[in-house]
């Protein structure tokens, strides 16, 4: 049966509410999902700040400045993710700093990103996390406690 001019009159005057509600409706999830982006952000952001500090204090019980300084980059990152759990690349590098890494590269972030994309990564050391952060593998935590019953190493960070 045929709808007469008023009932399609009613009909379009129903959809075209029914449209604008979905649009409002599409614009609040559309708002909520970008607040939701920001709020990971900043969770993301909180939790770095939390564990570079902890890991910054958990240092501290060790020879603060020179933990690091007569051993490599790469067994420094692995022996300090042993210990601090995931990090952020920038994490990491302020932490080995302060234990006493030392560089000339103009911007010690990258060399850490560096040796973790590359050298660690390709040996099956590190993955990296969908939040940012790296993590020790298997392969990595057998490594670093293989390389810390090494007289070299013992002996490079003090701790005979």
């Amino acid at each position: 049966m045929p709808l007469d001019n008023e009932s399609m009159g009613h009909v379009d005057a129903v959809l075209q509410l029914l449209e604008a509600e979905k649009d409002q409706v599409q614009k609040q999830v559309a708002a909520g999902q970008a607040r939701l982006q920001e709020i990971n952000a900043s969770i993301i952001t909180v939790k770095s700040l939390n564990s570079t500090a902890s890991s910054l204090q958990s240092l501290s019980s060790r020879p603060p400045q020179s933990k690091y300084a007569n051993i490599s980059v790469h067994w420094a990152i692995l022996d300090f993710l042993h210990d601090s759990g995931a990090m952020f690349s920038a994490s990491i590098a302020d932490a080995l700093k302060a234990a006493g890494v030392r560089t000339r590269a103009a911007n010690f972030v990258n060399n850490v990103s560096a040796v973790l994309s590359t050298t660690m990564k390709e040996h099956n050391e590190v993955q990296f996390l969908p939040d940012g952060r790296w993590e020790l593998t298997e392969s990595g935590i057998n490594k670093i406690e293989h390389i810390r019953t090494t007289p070299k190493f013992r002996r490079a960070t003090g701790t005979w």
